[in-house]
């Protein structure tokens, strides 16, 4: 079996945010698992109104991991292309070296931006309702896969990034399943945005068009309705540990989210800025880089967080 390198950080800032500079890795545990699939199941009950090829969920389990960390993963896809079955390099990436990943999809919004579009689906709140769900099969089904509902992380990219940070942020979706977010050990949102509002106001900035074919369908025509629906707007009751990702692209729709958790003096947050990437390159080298540094950061955080 391989041998594994443990990616050692250096912290040079410790108020908040904190840069990362690299260091040579020492080795730790085992790297590469053989993985097992489990594809296609289901977190609603059968018959549930909500039950379809939607939501479903993706394991990607490394043989031979005693009591592995969980991480449950959201896809991107604008609320509208998510495709749990895309995130599958990335998850096995992830799981070989020692990390249990679900792979987890959710109903999805009208798809107004491209060639192929699709006029009917759901609005906020809908999708953070199904990732809750998700989550409670997740915290219940610890024993018949073998690890602890404890080490259960939640991450995602995009707009995967978001709904992680909602589901942590806003109490209400997870006390439907008498649940909180103390049941999840921290959060690792990649590449999202996390105040609706300003989110707004920078894509119609740059482009009106994104206002009807996008923030409409997906959480609807009023101001209210994007301040409900952003995380931002629950940071005041926020306690969940963070590992935040940000690149070039969307370092703006995480900034002040940021700076918020600074004021507020929260402290169990690791910021981590990969301005040497676009939106769409950090999650292809993710995805495929076989040596990923920003990817062994996500892993690293998982295992020294976990109980």
């Amino acid at each position: 079996m391989k041998k594994s390198y443990f990616v050692s950080l250096i912290l040079l800032s410790t108020v908040g945010s904190c840069c990362l500079a690299r260091a040579e890795s020492i080795e730790s545990r085992p790297l590469i698992y053989e993985l097992e699939e489990r594809l296609d199941i289901p977190y609603y009950p059968e018959g549930h109104e909500h039950d379809s090829e939607l939501t479903r969920l993706n394991l990607v389990i490394p043989k031979g991991a005693e009591n592995p960390p969980v991480l449950m993963w959201i896809g991107g896809g604008a609320w509208a292309y998510v495709d749990r079955h895309k995130e599958m390099a990335l998850s096995r990436k992830i799981a070989e070296r020692g990390v249990l990943v679900i792979s987890v999809g959710h109903r999805l919004s009208p798809a107004l931006l491209t060639d192929n579009k699709r006029e009917e689906g759901i609005q906020h709140p809908e999708h953070v309702k199904d990732l809750a769900r998700a989550f409670k099969w997740v915290f219940d089904q610890a024993e018949a896969y073998g690890y602890s509902n404890k080490n259960i992380f939640v991450g995602g990219f995009s707009s995967g990034a978001y709904l992680s940070a909602l589901l942590a942020a806003d109490k209400r979706y997870l006390a439907e399943h008498d649940l909180s977010p103390a049941n999840i050990r921290a959060i690792i949102p990649v590449g999202g945005g996390y105040d609706i509002p300003e989110y707004r106001r920078l894509l119609v900035q740059a482009d009106p068009s994104y206002d009807a074919n996008h923030i409409i369908p997906v959480f609807g025509e009023t101001n209210e309705q994007h301040v409900e629906a952003s995380p931002m707007t629950y940071i005041e009751d926020f306690s969940t540990p963070m590992l935040m990702f940000s690149e070039r692209d969307t370092y703006g729709y995480g900034a002040s989210f940021e700076q918020r958790l600074r004021e507020k003096g929260f402290q169990e947050f690791t910021v981590v800025n990969a301005y040497d990437e676009t939106h769409a390159s950090l999650w292809t080298k993710m995805s495929k880089e076989e040596d990923y540094w920003y990817r062994d950061l996500l892993v690293d955080y998982i295992f020294r967080m976990s109980d």
